[in-house]
């Protein structure tokens, strides 16, 4: 059913594995981060704001890894490829 929602001609087991591989890194990178950043958030920023920096913080690490994560599992070759 995912491979026809998504239109992937790609190995299905090697993309979900790229995903787990994926949010193991963004884990392991944000919570390294968190814990030298909640040490100085609980001395200088409010509440609310460390709240806004952790999401600012786990949206852009997310972003940045799964954009490499989706060049590998979806090449712009392919869609050349198909096209033609």
């Amino acid at each position: 059913m995912i491979a026809i929602v998504f239109r992937s001609k790609g190995n299905l087991g090697k993309q979900i594995a790229w995903y787990v591989v994926a949010f193991v890194i963004i884990n392991c990178i944000v919570n390294s981060i968190n814990c030298v950043w909640v040490a100085v958030a609980g001395l200088f920023v409010p509440d609310w704001l460390y709240n806004i920096g952790t999401t600012v913080l786990q949206g852009g690490i997310s972003m940045v890894v799964f954009f490499f994560v989706n060049k590998i599992i979806f090449p712009e070759g392919e869609q050349n490829k198909q096209a033609a």
